[in-house]
């Protein structure tokens, strides 16, 4: 068989499994949106054999064998031999693990998933407990299967951020960390006090679906090519080309469903713009979870909580609800939606506090995944942890250890790239600011595409080619690092809070 005989048959079992992958996030979007609540024992089994199916065609010996030989033949160009790379990547990773393991994880996170929402709803986190430790003892025995030095979160971390290391990400979450505590303290400390009940609502949720779907429109997601549900938890699910879903959740305050849907679509454009020619190929997907998470942290926060993103919306929500917002001053608003203070709830913080949320997270995880720490004590650790870095408890366990679905999900290594994403996106936003001319005017006017196309060029488009730190590097000519978000936090939230240039130094 010659080269590109073997490198076509390669390429049409990856769009397969790409294919599988689709069936599977359609069949998990369902159950979170759509599927009625007794269906979970079907869907489990349903959810097992699509992970069986997929692990026994993606560690077929065939395939390992093609992919050794186009490895070791010299004869592919940049981008098929990039193709051929990561899909042996990703093999030899899924072919470390037995199959009756992969099954038994897909069965367990669809049952975790369901067993979390009524736990969270009857805030009982004893019920939910023995599944949380079967994740765990489950997600140790892969990570022993995949291999690591020492590590096992490592080889948990490299499944969202390939190339990860657990200690570099420590460290880059605790300076983060350092810098924020004081930044909070200072902020806590300042006579500014924004409103809270300019946000607080109650607003129809009729009223702020229509609203978020006007933005959403004008970021430039295609809504004919996606959807727009709601979920318990909001996600972004990439089904395939042409069919990108977002959910959002609405609560009486307004910033929940609306900076929730900003942030979803801000996921949806990356999945929409994908590169169309590498679609069901092993780079035609997002490079990494970090990356991702950029994209839906730079909408979120640098373009909708911006002044002059409102200087356009403002007055435009004004008109939805002129009861609520009728007579608000559009720097009252813009204080409002930027309101900095300890919170429960990860996904309704604040930018500032947002990652001391994540750090807490990960240091829990650390320490479930290498013993230190017992599912039983859990609730425990989290509330200590949030007195220490928030300064706040928890009442009860739904707006504390059970909010999020992520280690129901099974999803254990996956918050730390929430702080990567935001440290990306401060540094691709600076970059976007110096390559657009008078972005910032551009936003005031509501044009939002010059912004949208220039991540698309440099980010969506790129697919999985190159890894996170080369796509911000090639993107704004510099290596990842912490010194744009420390700069826009300190400049934003210092003009907002009239804090003093020394501010949490």
């Amino acid at each position: 068989m010659t080269d590109t005989n073997r490198y076509t048959k390669v390429m049409e079992r990856a769009a397969e499994l790409a294919d599988l992958e689709s069936a599977a996030s359609l069949v998990s979007w369902d159950q979170e949106a759509k599927m009625p609540k007794k269906g979970i024992a079907g869907r489990s089994h349903v959810t097992a054999a699509l992970a069986g199916l997929y692990h026994e065609k993606f560690t077929d010996p065939g395939l390992g064998e093609d992919l050794e030989r186009l490895t070791a033949s010299g004869g592919l160009d940049e981008v098929e031999a990039r193709q051929i790379a990561e899909l042996k990547r990703l093999r030899d990773r899924a072919a470390k693990l037995p199959r009756k393991l992969v099954q038994t994880m897909a069965e367990l996170h669809s049952r975790a998933t369901a067993a979390w929402a009524e736990a969270r709803a009857a805030k009982d986190f004893p019920s939910f407990a023995p599944l949380l430790e079967e994740t765990f003892r489950l997600k140790r025995e892969m990570a022993n299967a995949i291999g690591h030095d020492g590590e096992p979160y490592d080889a948990l971390l490299n499944e969202f951020e390939p190339g990860a290391r657990t200690e570099d990400v420590v460290r880059i979450l605790e300076a983060v960390r350092d810098f924020l505590i004081p930044v909070v303290r200072d902020i806590g400390e300042s006579p500014v006090r924004p409103d809270p009940g300019i946000t607080a609502g109650p607003f129809d949720e009729t009223v702020q679906d229509a609203f978020g779907r006007e933005v959403v429109a004008a970021m430039g997601f295609d809504l004919e090519a996606g959807r727009l549900d709601t979920s318990a938890h909001p996600f972004t699910s990439g089904i395939h080309e042409g069919d990108t879903r977002l959910t959002t959740r609405y609560k009486p305050d307004l910033s929940v469903g609306l900076f929730g849907t900003i942030h979803e679509a801000g996921h949806g454009l990356y999945e929409q713009n994908l590169p169309r020619e590498a679609r069901r190929t092993p780079i035609g997907v997002a490079t990494s979870l970090g990356i991702h998470e950029s994209q839906s942290r730079l909408w979120e926060n640098m373009v909708g909580r911006n002044r002059n993103f409102w200087v356009h919306f403002f007055p435009r929500l004004q008109k939805a609800f002129p009861g609520r917002l009728g007579s608000v001053s559009l720097d009252d608003f813009h204080l409002a939606v930027n309101h900095v203070r300890p919170s429960l709830i990860r996904i309704e913080a604040d930018e500032v506090t947002y990652n001391l949320h994540i750090v807490l997270r990960v240091e829990l995880e650390r320490d479930l995944i290498g013993g230190r720490l017992a599912v039983n004590d859990l609730p425990e650790a989290w509330n200590g942890k949030i007195r220490k870095y928030l300064g706040i408890t928890p009442p009860s366990v739904d707006v504390g250890v059970l909010q999020d679905i992520h280690w129901a999900s099974g999803l254990i290594g996956y918050f730390a790239t929430y702080s990567l994403g935001n440290l990306y996106a401060a540094q691709l936003y600076a970059a976007a600011g110096r390559d657009i001319g008078n972005l910032e005017a551009r936003i005031a006017k509501g044009e939002l595409l010059p912004l949208r196309d220039w991540l698309v060029e440099r980010v969506h488009r790129v697919g999985r080619r190159y890894d996170a730190e080369e796509i911000v590097q090639r993107a704004t000519g510099k290596a990842p690092s912490t010194e744009d978000f420390e700069a826009y936090i300190r400049s934003k939230f210092g003009a907002l809070y009239n804090l003093s240039p020394a501010a949490g130094r």
